[in-house]
């Protein structure tokens, strides 16, 4: 796989994820990519950007400001079930 910009030769590599909400900012460390070795540019497949929708979506009603967590579906799915039981409870 070339790199979209320069066509330089993409490695697999680990990445760090910011995403900034009105209320927070939410830190994903560790994610799975590929990196040009030429100009740096990170490219993450499909499935990765899902499992990213999915950690942002555990997180963003929780009540932090800054929540820093490594990637892995584990922790979407522990989030997502840790904001369900809080919900139900009141």
């Amino acid at each position: 796989m070339g790199c979209f910009f320069c066509k330089g030769k993409m490695i697999d590599a680990l990445t760090t994820d910011v995403t900034d909400l009105e209320s927070s900012v939410i830190i994903i460390r560790g994610v799975p990519c590929y990196k040009c070795v030429q100009c740096g540019e990170i490219s993450i497949t499909l499935d990765v950007g899902e499992r990213l929708e999915q950690i942002v979506d555990a997180l963003r009603n929780s009540l932090t400001e800054v929540a820093i967590v490594q990637y892995s579906k584990e922790n979407a799915l522990c989030h997502q079930r840790l904001l369900i039981k809080r919900c139900l409870t009141g």
